[in-house]
């Protein structure tokens, strides 16, 4: 069987059989049966199991049911094959991001590590069934100059120019991310920083999600990692901002909640979200896990994250359930707060997802900003900026207006 599209990030079209196969394996237990039908293609499953990022989960579940007949023999193979060239690579993936963890040990810095490694070593029994291709890491946002000047000390190569946090419209706001690649080890690492649920503005209890951290050892370096409660809140977030394009992102959620379930504070889960108005996301990260997974969190837990009408009606008209659980391809906005582009993010983030105050707020002070803030975003270094003042609620709205007309030329087919 050929390779095509591994670990991708986009949908691509299969049948309803393949569709159900996946969350077969995807679920994560020897035990659970695995539908059988008479036609399959299992081309399209060797594809979708490699874009999904399920050859680990594949190959244990097959190895523990071994009949030679079904799945057959070559889709077995196949798998075994991708599988242990997968876990070789992770192998050497452990090996480099080790290296970055000890050396970052030597500087007087914090840092949280995200996802991949912590979630293959604390939650999965094999850390080879949950492969992962870089390493994030989070740390606060008034650590971000000695984090830029430590990794160019390592040899990272920076995405951006930017040894500073960019200057802000308001205080709330944060830059997400920035990726830095490390050429001679082949490693990106993605620095987050205060915005620690997608959410496009600085988490609101920041330092709660520091002092709930939790201490591990990956490897030979001892790490920080987030409270199982705040990694399941993390995870929901991520994958419901993703539109939920990777089948093993609801694997990561159904093994947290299997190992740790019961040990899982849940009133201190239910209080973190609301402070941070995240109920929308967890809320359809888990109704979509037991909608494809079978996996459910305690009935009063969904009942207190159930978001209002309006939201639902929203959530609904742009990610619509059919179309989600289908895991065919689908349009999905960017349910993260910026103020461009108009319909793809901004008005979906204002309709369905919370903090509207301080979006609001965010948007009005955009139309008289910081000096610093607009010196930025035009590159006025060496430029007198009052007549940018006059000029940049015009470009704004120019911005706006240019899009509503393309939205009803695409709507009404005027586009040649």
């Amino acid at each position: 069987m050929q390779l095509h599209k591994l670990d991708s990030y986009e949908r691509i079209s299969m049948s309803e059989t393949t569709r159900i196969l996946l969350c077969d394996f995807a679920v994560g237990l020897p035990t659970h049966p695995l539908h059988q039908f008479d036609t399959v293609d299992w081309q399209e499953v060797f594809q979708a199991v490699g874009r999904n990022g399920l050859y680990g989960l594949t190959y244990h579940y097959l190895r523990q049911n071994p009949t030679l007949t079904y799945p057959p023999l070559e889709f077995r193979q196949s798998i075994e094959h991708i599988y242990r060239a997968s876990a070789l690579n992770m192998v050497l993936m452990y090996r480099k991001i080790n290296h970055v963890l000890s050396q970052l040990a030597t500087f007087p810095i914090e840092y949280m590590v995200l996802k991949g490694p912590v979630l293959a070593q604390l939650v999965y029994p094999d850390q080879s069934w949950r492969p992962f291709n870089d390493l994030d890491i989070l740390i606060r946002e008034r650590d971000w100059a000695k984090m830029h000047q430590i990794l160019l000390k390592l040899n990272f190569i920076p995405e951006y120019d930017l040894p500073y946090p960019p200057p802000k419209v308001i205080d709330e706001a944060v830059l997400y991310e920035v990726k830095y690649w490390h050429k001679e080890n082949n490693l990106l690492v993605e620095v987050h920083y205060d915005d620690l649920l997608n959410a496009g503005l600085a988490s609101r209890d920041i330092e709660g999600f520091w002092q709930r951290a939790i201490s591990m050892d990956l490897d030979d370096v001892t790490i920080k990692a987030l409270s199982m409660e705040d990694q399941l809140i993390h995870l929901c977030m991520h994958a419901h901002y993703h539109g939920y394009t990777r089948l093993n992102w609801f694997s990561d959620i159904a093994f947290l909640l299997r190992v740790f379930g019961d040990k899982l504070d849940w009133t201190r889960l239910l209080t973190t979200i609301r402070t941070e108005e995240a109920e929308v996301g967890v809320y359809y990260s888990l109704y979509f896990l037991e909608k494809l997974l079978g996996i459910t969190v305690p009935a009063h837990v969904m009942a207190a994250l159930q978001p209002d009408r309006f939201r639902q009606w929203w959530h609904e008209y742009y990610l619509p359930t059919p179309q989600v659980l289908s895991l065919k391809p689908m349009y999905r906005p960017d349910l993260s707060f910026y103020f461009r582009p108009l319909f793809k993010r901004l008005i979906p983030d204002l309709l369905i997802m919370g903090r509207r105050k301080e979006k609001i707020r965010y948007l009005l002070r955009l139309f008289y900003p910081p000096r610093d803030w607009l010196q930025h975003y035009y590159r006025l270094k060496k430029y007198p900026t009052s007549i940018h003042y006059l000029l940049h609620p015009l470009k704004i709205m120019y911005h706006y207006f240019k899009e509503m007309i393309g939205k009803v030329m695409v709507e009404n087919n005027l586009v040649v």
